[in-house]
């Protein structure tokens, strides 16, 4: 049933011309009679009159009257602009905000959140929202629901010790029920739930991203599902009205930030329909989102995004540079193309082909590159030869590579790429085969327990990949925050020739090196675990599709033509630019620091007050979240970190110990009270302390009662900042993630976190 009706639909979705109908079937009369057009001025939520409507298409010229020799007539059609201004060391990834303009307040879930339940109905009657459903719904390549088996949700006492699953229902309220007992959408959305976003809930999340971020990033990752899922048959998705929303999320984009912050998007597998399947452009789809994120994509890029819809955007010059990802070409669920064959004209090799070409360009400027996408490198997800490829393409640029950065998934976690993984993966065309019915947490704990030993491990054989929650409260609704080194670079601006100067060095190459730096396994003392609680259903929605790992087996021998093709014998006669000093392996100028995690904890809440974002965990250690006796207000005009700071709405720029801004502004740390640190101020700044008369002194020191408020207030604020740093790690670099890995395994308490933070 599935296939016949993409079949059908092909013809209408990719080849016909958009005027084509008078020749068109039933079934796409019957489309077209669904097809919705979209009225945004309902849709403001908490944004009231100063919510930003969609844009219309911009009147961008086509990429086939502008050559890249016309230089300043090419710089003179880029829409960003961007002020100079200091580098703050973060950048935010955010992804799959699935907005749904449908949904609907009490609205039933099986009905996607559409429609409330008709009356009359009985406890079991056919309105009856089904509960304990799989992730295989939630997913981004389902396409209906099913029915599952029902699975009653329990809440727990708060602070109880509990497993993964027990953790996860202490964050959730019951969700709000009609008086059959069935499920209903709530105001703000509904966690663990088959339902998209609300447009309440999208507001919501450009309202904080705007008071607390704007300007407080350096650039932004936004990788996909920017429109709603296909799962009510009776409000089918239209193209029209995907573009409409992909639209209306550029216009919040650009309402939050503006546009003197870079935002690099990538497409999504529901940014496209039918969903998940895209042949090679130029085609309506890649034409249309060159229109809309015409304000963020290089004019110089215009050709290869109408061929692929992918493209580069350097967002600090001549430094770093982020390249966004069509991972739809290599997704194994898009039956239009045929993976990622050598020498083949497929879209998915070509667009491998592009992307060694960038890499490439990029070593020999000496610049460090950010790769972002949908659809994550997972073996269970990808063409076997699309797999085999980029993993070739990470491990062999990994001096040129920070990191991987991807969406789609809903679950936050990170996974590793290395050379005996791909040494297991089959070579034919079509999708690799899983390993059984194995649940993802069991995949990442064996691929963590099968690594080599301390002494054994080759570090250069590992990249680490990224994958982000979502907005869409398939769990809880998360953004993230990465911080990165700046160190010598406070004199660095992003400024109009962003996109345009090409002055650098090349890197020298350093060819693959046997020796390796052993990973420090400095392990901290933890408690002993505790057992995991019995809650199926949340069990259930992290089974999805499993990535498949396998490590142990013996490598061939190179020497062999039948094994020359082989990964780790590839590695031997292809170039290979490993270095122990790279920013992915070493803390240095652009080495990623560390990221903190947002969530709403209170999505569920039926209220009318606005759920509020707070730090869910954070990979830093504590040390380096808020002032110390070191710490210290740099004052004056703007040098970015390492000289003065510049003040923004009359407040000072806090500089941590380290050189360079806090993580967390301070002010969004749990339990955070400024009066806290007042003596630790005073004593990195001395003179502010002179002066005090011996009256005020002698009334300090006789004010009990404000010194064991201020203990109290500060153990409260040291249990928070333990309670959100599980991880402690000095930076997400390549020994350190491996490190962290080892831990993961070693102790059942931190597997146990780690799994409730998924």
């Amino acid at each position: 049933m599935r296939s016949t009706l993409i079949a059908g639909l092909l013809g209408l979705a990719l080849t016909a011309p958009a005027s084509a109908s008078a020749s068109s079937s039933s079934s796409s009369a019957a489309s077209a009679r669904h097809e919705l057009a979209i009225d945004f001025r309902g849709l403001e939520g908490t944004r009231g009159e100063n919510a930003q409507r969609p844009f219309e298409p911009l009147n961008r010229a086509s990429s086939s009257s502008t050559s890249a020799s016309e230089g300043e007539e090419v710089k003179s059609e880029w829409s960003f602009k961007p002020r100079k201004r200091p580098l703050k060391g973060r950048f935010l990834h955010v992804t799959d905000f699935h907005p749904d303009p449908h949904y609907q307040t009490g609205a039933t879930f099986d009905t996607g959140c559409h429609r409330r339940p008709k009356k009359n109905k009985g406890k079991n009657g056919k309105g009856k929202g089904k509960k304990g459903k799989g992730l295989d719904e939630f997913s981004d390549d389902s396409e209906e629901a099913e029915d599952e088996d029902e699975v009653e949700l329990h809440h727990e006492n708060e602070g109880e010790e509990k497993g993964w699953a027990g953790t996860i229902m202490d964050k959730l309220k019951k969700k709000k029920k009609d008086k059959d007992g069935i499920d209903l959408a709530g105001k703000w959305g509904t966690a663990v739930s088959k339902c998209d976003s609300p447009m309440s809930l999208v507001n919501l999340t450009f309202d904080w991203l705007k008071k607390e971020w704007a300007d407080e990033i350096d650039f932004i990752v936004w990788t996909g599902d920017n429109a709603r899922h296909d799962i009510d048959r009776e409000l089918p998705r239209s193209p029209r009205e995907i573009f409409d929303l992909n639209r209306m999320m550029v216009g919040k984009m650009l309402d939050t930030f503006g546009t003197d912050i870079p935002i690099v998007p990538s497409i999504g597998n529901n940014d496209i329909w039918p969903h998940n399947v895209l042949a090679a452009g130029p085609n309506h789809i890649t034409e249309e989102f060159l229109r809309i994120w015409s304000k963020f994509i290089p004019s110089d890029y215009d050709h290869v995004f109408e061929r692929g819809a992918y493209f580069s955007v350097e967002v600090i010059p001549d430094r770093l540079a982020v390249i966004s990802l069509n991972t739809l070409f290599w997704y194994d669920s898009n039956t239009l193309v045929d993976g990622c064959g050598e020498r083949s004209n497929d879209p998915g090799a070509l667009e491998m082909d592009w992307l060694d070409v960038q890499l490439s360009s990029f070593r020999e400027r000496g610049m460090q590159v950010w790769l972002t996408g949908h659809v994550p490198p997972h073996m269970g997800y990808y063409y076997d030869n699309c797999y085999l490829r980029y993993g070739d393409l990470a491990l062999r640029y990994q001096d040129t590579i920070v990191g991987h950065l991807f969406g789609h998934m809903n679950i936050d976690h990170f996974f590793f790429i290395d050379v005996d993984e791909l040494e297991a993966t089959p070579v034919s065309n079509g999708e690799v085969r899983t390993m059984g019915g194995q649940t993802l947490m069991e995949e990442l704990r064996k691929d963590f327990e099968d690594m080599p030993s301390k002494k054994d491990i080759k570090l250069k054989d590992y990249i680490a990949v990224n994958v982000a929650a979502s907005v869409i409260p398939t769990y809880l609704p998360g953004v993230r925050v990465f911080s990165y080194n700046i160190t010598g670079l406070e004199d660095d601006r992003i400024d109009e020739d962003v996109f345009f100067r090409q002055t650098a060095q090349p890197r020298d190459t350093d060819e693959d090196n046997a020796d390796q730096d052993e990973v420090n396994e400095d392990e901290e003392h933890e408690e002993p675990s505790v057992e995991l609680t019995d809650e199926q259903r949340l069990d259930d929605l992290k089974k999805d599709r499993r990535p498949g790992h396998r490590h142990g087996r013996p490598k061939s021998d190179c020497s062999r033509p039948e094994n020359e093709d082989k990964p780790h014998c590839v590695f031997k006669h292809k170039p290979r630019y490993y270095s122990k000093d790279s920013p992915s392996r070493s803390n240095r100028p652009l080495s990623p620091l560390g990221y903190t995690q947002f969530y709403l904890p209170k999505v569920n809440k039926q209220t009318e007050a606005v759920p509020e974002w707070f730090v869910e965990y954070t990979t830093f250690k504590r040390d380096v979240l808020y002032p110390s006796t070191s710490s210290k207000k740099r004052k004056g005009p703007g040098k970015g970190p390492g000289g003065d700071a510049e003040q923004r709405n009359g407040t000072d720029y806090e500089i941590g110990e380290w050189g360079q801004p806090y993580p967390i502004p301070l002010h969004l740390l749990p339990a955070y009270d400024p009066t806290l640190f007042e003596q630790h101020q005073q004593e990195a700044n001395p003179e502010e302390g002179k002066g005090d008369s011996p009256a005020s002194k002698d009334h300090n020191n006789s004010d009990k009662d404000k010194d064991e408020g201020k203990e109290s207030k500060l153990r409260r604020f040291e249990r928070a900042i333990k309670k959100i740093t599980p991880y402690k790690m000095p930076d997400l670099t390549i020994p350190n993630y491996v490190k962290l890995s080892r831990k993961l395994v070693a102790q059942e308490k931190m597997w146990d976190k780690f799994s409730q933070l998924m």
